[in-house]
């Protein structure tokens, strides 16, 4: 069984995904396609990077994965698309500096694509284009006959998280769709400049002193205005139970919130 996996900011009104799983069904024998998400923010690079690092890159070997989100080709910011081997896994998606954030220099090959569009008019690449590339790589098809091999990826400039002695300056890079905000700052990270200290949380709205890191949303003395965990990608979280930090507190990606030890 050949899994195919979709990642996109098509949302689910229209009939985008339809139109691509018809494709790769009727052009791969016991396809299974499995949608990871379509409500990716639309043109988001860092939420898409984020969606993709914790949900796509432990898939079994061989799986195919379409990534369209903000996917333009533009030869003057030699922007292509490509195939990206990780993990005996392939990739297919623009190279907009995106790719870079997922996999940076670990990649076992980048195939430029130069294979034909399956329309004259350009206008939705994972139909026209991503769908054919997918069934050649299914069918057997070696990476050099979709394209040719390119050495790297379009650099990304990363936000990285700031650690000093007694505080984090991070990034929200994600929110999910119960307003939970995702830090750039790892538990390991965190742990290891907190030293279980208890510790202030500065956001937009205000300074939020928090005594300790919650095991979960939930406290024995009732639902805390607001908390910090681990979520289960592994990223610090800044949480809200039974409502979103998101609208309450006014978050929003790439927002700086900034962590300071007692």
């Amino acid at each position: 069984m050949q899994i195919i996996t979709l990642t996109t900011d098509w949302g689910t009104k229209d009939f985008f995904s339809g139109m691509v799983k018809a494709k790769l069904y009727s052009s791969i024998p016991n396809v299974q396609v499995v949608d990871i998400t379509h409500d990716i923010e639309q043109y988001s690079m860092m939420n898409t990077a984020f969606v993709v690092k914790n949900a796509c890159l432990n898939f079994p070997k061989g799986t195919i994965h379409i990534i369209d989100v903000n996917s333009f080709f533009d030869q003057e910011k030699d922007i292509n698309f490509v195939v990206i081997e990780y993990n005996e896994q392939y990739f297919i998606c623009a190279d907009n500096k995106m790719p870079h954030s997922i996999f940076g220099d670990n990649c076992t090959s980048i195939i430029e694509i130069t294979t034909y569009w399956d329309s004259n008019f350009y206008n939705f690449v994972a139909h026209d284009l991503f769908c054919k590339v997918a069934t050649m790589i299914a069918n057997g098809t070696p990476l050099e006959e979709i394209g040719y091999k390119r050495e790297s990826l379009n650099k990304s400039q990363a936000i990285a998280p700031i650690y000093e002695e007694n505080s984090i300056k991070a990034n929200i890079m994600y929110i999910d769709s119960y307003g939970n905000a995702y830090l750039n700052v790892k538990y390991e990270e965190f742990m290891k400049v907190g030293q279980n200290r208890p510790f202030k949380v500065t956001l937009q709205s205000g300074i939020h002193k928090i005594n300790e890191l919650y095991s979960s949303y939930y406290d024995e003395e009732g639902y805390p205005d607001l908390i910090v965990t681990v979520s289960s990608t592994g990223y610090i979280q800044i949480a809200m139970k039974i409502a979103s930090a998101e609208q309450l507190l006014r978050l929003r990606e790439r927002d700086q919130v900034i962590i300071t030890f007692n």
